[in-house]
């Protein structure tokens, strides 16, 4: 087995378990996510199969979209829902109010992750500090919003948006920052990813439709990778099979075939290929 699966993640399930169900559904060892979704959030979660569990670095930064709930008046300490009450207010800001702090964070800015996230500090997991009574507030990161837009506003102290943003943007703390800015406090109580780079939500399988289709679900990567092809001659199949030098010029990575079989991800290193990620069946 070797591709990904467009994975419907349920809420209250965490990528770890998610992964773990598709191990034993297909029977398959290597198996891994493409970038962590929180516990309570449900959507897109993309998952590497077999040699495919290979390309977190060429998913992993790919843009990311969300449907996301904010209510306010309180904020937990996790910043969602699972969390417990740290604050609340009687200071709800209005919905033009909401949207005028939401389109200024549109752009690049630095965000502070929550800390309850997976962010390493000092080599330690930002939430196991936390749990373990010694909370630590990460450094700022580098994100990027590309768009926010207003769905509804579904009661008085609640607000729902699509969001797009760059890898490692966190909704909790956009929900934390808009209310900031506002005079207020939010918790986010609702979040489903969907769109992970090229995988939509209307595409994606729950793991109850993973049961019945199995393996079929795999897409192959090379569908998945927004990569252009470079196809080895024919007759350097062997040589390509064994490593040996074979000369190209071309720029960035590219997918690697010969005689139409996938090889891997490869570039250009002193005017020979060669490949990064080796991605063939055996």
């Amino acid at each position: 087995m070797n591709g990904l699966i467009n994975l419907y993640k349920p809420p209250l399930m965490s990528s770890a378990s998610a992964v773990a169900k598709v191990r034993r559904i297909l029977g398959e060892k290597t198996v891994g996510h493409m970038g962590t979704l929180d516990p309570m959030a449900e959507g897109v979660l993309v998952i590497g199969v077999g040699k495919s569990a290979r390309l977190f670095d060429y998913l992993m930064n790919k843009r990311k979209t969300y449907i996301a709930k904010f209510k306010f008046g309180f904020r937990t300490d996790t910043l969602d829902a699972l969390g417990e009450v740290e604050e609340t207010t009687q200071d709800i800001p209005s919905v033009d109010a909401v949207i005028h702090a939401m389109r200024s964070l549109v752009g690049k800015s630095k965000q502070i992750p929550p800390m309850y996230s997976a962010k390493h500090i000092d080599g330690k997991r930002a939430y196991k500090l936390a749990r373990g009574g010694n909370p630590v507030e990460p450094k700022a990161v580098d994100v990027e919003i590309f768009d926010a837009q207003l769905i509804c506003q579904p009661k008085l102290d609640e607000t729902v948006f699509s969001i797009e943003c760059s890898a490692g943007t966190y909704i909790r703390s956009i929900c934390r920052d808009v209310a900031k800015m506002c005079g207020s406090l939010a918790t986010l109580t609702y979040l489903q990813r969907t769109r992970s780079g090229r995988f939509d939500v209307k595409d994606s399988v729950t793991l109850d439709a993973l049961e019945i289709r199995g393996e079929t679900a795999i897409i192959p990567p090379q569908e998945a990778l927004d990569l252009d092809s470079y196809a080895v001659d024919g007759d350097r199949y062997d040589d390509l099979d064994h490593g040996r030098k074979i000369e190209c010029d071309f720029d960035g990575y590219r997918t690697i075939f010969c005689n139409g079989v996938l090889f891997g991800i490869g570039c250009t290193e002193n005017g020979s290929l060669r490949l990064k990620t080796y991605l063939k069946d055996d």
